[in-house]
């Protein structure tokens, strides 16, 4: 690999741009934790990084589009994949208009798939969502997990309405977007995830 330039550093993980076997790839790194012991970091990291390329590989079977992955190395806590090139949703969403809506729409049957799979993503924002040749792409499943309760379904919409709400003018029809999205894809289990998000959003106003 060759050529590294950096894409984003957080403090979970390093993102960099590099070429893998000719192509163009992104390789992000776990970040060790000096706070935790040596041992203990470095299992949690491993742990993380199957973790992760696991949900990639589940969401894809799901029906999401994903970056291919093409290394996953324990021994450096890295994974190598695919680098998507295309506006994130973010931008999409700026511009409003009917692709912005039907944008959104899309992000619901996307959380739906993954839920009806059993998958939680942990942090559905429209910055982790790239539009590559009309096709919406998954990207960074770090605080990923696997859930199928309504309470983590909820939470996940929640964070996802959070995000909108955050970042855009127009997030209350968006959300509504959204919502018409997840319940066609999730059909009748969409009711409970649905009315956890708004339990969640009051006890965040009584607390």
């Amino acid at each position: 690999m060759a050529d590294v330039v950096w894409l984003k550093r957080g403090a979970e993980a390093e993102l960099r741009r590099v070429e893998f076997l000719g192509r163009s790839a992104v390789e992000k790194f776990r970040v060790p934790k000096a706070y935790r012991l040596g041992q203990l970091d470095e299992e949690l990291r491993r742990a993380r990084i199957r973790m992760e390329a696991r949900l990639m590989s589940e969401a894809r079977g799901a029906g999401v589009s994903v970056p291919v992955i093409y290394d996953v190395n324990l021994v450096d806590n890295k994974i190598v994949m695919e680098f998507i090139d295309g506006p994130t949703l973010k931008e999409v969403l700026d511009q409003g208009g009917p692709p912005a809506r039907e944008a959104a729409k899309e992000m619901g049957r996307i959380a739906g798939r993954l839920h009806r799979a059993g998958i939680i993503h942990g942090d559905l924002t429209t910055s982790n969502m790239i539009l590559r040749d009309g096709r919406i792409v998954l990207i960074d499943f770090s605080l990923g997990g696997k859930g199928s309760t309504a309470e983590e379904r909820g939470v996940d919409l929640h964070l996802l309405r959070e995000a909108l709400t955050s970042a855009h003018k127009n997030a209350t029809a968006y959300y509504r977007e959204v919502l018409a999205g997840y319940r066609e894809t999730l059909g009748a289990g969409a009711k409970a995830s649905i009315a956890k998000v708004k339990e969640i959003e009051g006890r965040g106003r009584y607390t």
